[in-house]
């Protein structure tokens, strides 16, 4: 599955990350929807059953590293969301445990959108 198509959802609480995010998505075809809380965010991916999940670390309700599991366990017909973190933390332990918790990337901000356009292609075609 390439980026064109595909369900993600971005966590954010920094709007102009999301509105990045979703021109940066929309323009290369993704059905893009955006929360800026854990606990929306949550709720959207309940109800969407995203392909894939941006998700920030640094939220103002709950940390991200808390939700991460609580989204790498949700299925639908088979298939658990894959989950890039997209953060400003870059702390070896803090990735180390993003990765323990089930993230399937880590990318660090400030950030290129190609990068994460290309990891997102890589995670979609596994």
């Amino acid at each position: 599955m390439s980026v064109r198509g595909a369900v993600i959802v971005a966590i954010d609480d920094t709007p102009s990350i999301r509105t990045f995010l979703r021109v940066s998505l929309q323009d290369e075809g993704a059905d893009f929807h955006e929360a800026a809380t854990a606990e929306s965010g949550l709720e959207l991916c309940r109800r969407l059953g995203p392909d894939l999940v941006v998700l920030d670390l640094g939220l103002p309700d709950v940390d991200g590293l808390e939700i991460l599991p609580k989204i790498k366990a949700l299925a639908y017909g088979g298939h658990k969301p894959y989950v890039v973190v997209l953060t400003v933390r870059k702390g070896k332990e803090t990735i180390s445990e993003a990765y323990q918790r089930g993230a399937d990337a880590y990318l660090t901000k400030p950030f290129m959108v190609e990068d994460l356009i290309e990891i997102i292609e890589e995670k979609l075609a596994a």
